[in-house]
């Protein structure tokens, strides 16, 4: 079979050659806008296999992000390479991060049901954007009480006493009897 070097030279109107930028941007954007070109490209698959037999881990061969693929896109750990490039999270990572925020959060309000709702509890509903359950919404509630009594008694304990301090020398020097100042009009 003829190298892809050879292919790639024979053949015209191939998406990679008539706009090649995309193809090893940095932006994963442009990358997924250059991986549908290929669909329409006849060396798909002799590009996506030279790319997986020299492994290749920069830009979009046949249709695939190999960059991405080397980061892990489109998982939670693709989700943590992108906040540790400083980078903008694509929206398949955040949409995983995202299902297992949600999926830790269910998980957490399933425990606090278990012992009959609980203040995490009225937290986790919140941040589900749902109506608190009755458990919850008790549990926050007698955490609320406790917080006003704490802070009724605190205000209620006497203050230490004011002490009137004795008068010092008078002052001496120029700022001795400041003189009020004449105001013209």
């Amino acid at each position: 079979m003829p190298s892809l070097a050879t292919l790639t030279a024979t053949t015209t109107g191939l998406p990679c050659r008539e706009e090649p930028a995309p193809f090893f941007s940095t932006d994963p954007n442009e990358r997924h806008y250059a991986a549908r070109q290929c669909h329409r490209c006849p060396l798909l698959l002799a590009c996506q296999q030279h790319a997986l037999a020299t492994r290749e881990q920069h830009g979009v061969w046949g249709g695939v992000d190999f960059e991405a693929r080397a980061m892990g896109c489109g998982t939670e750990r693709g989700y943590q390479v992108h906040l540790r490039r400083k980078q903008e999270v694509c929206p398949r990572c955040q949409a995983v991060h995202d299902e297992a925020v949600e999926a830790n959060r269910r998980r957490l309000l399933e425990l606090a049901h278990r012992e009959g709702g609980t203040v995490r509890g009225y937290a986790m509903h919140r941040k589900l954007g749902e109506r608190p359950c009755d458990g919850c919404r008790s549990a926050q509630g007698r955490q609320s009480a406790k917080r006003r009594e704490r802070l009724r008694a605190e205000a209620a304990r006497p203050c230490a006493p004011v002490v009137a301090l004795e008068p010092a020398e008078p002052l001496r020097g120029p700022h001795a009897g400041a003189h009020a100042l004449a105001i013209a009009s």
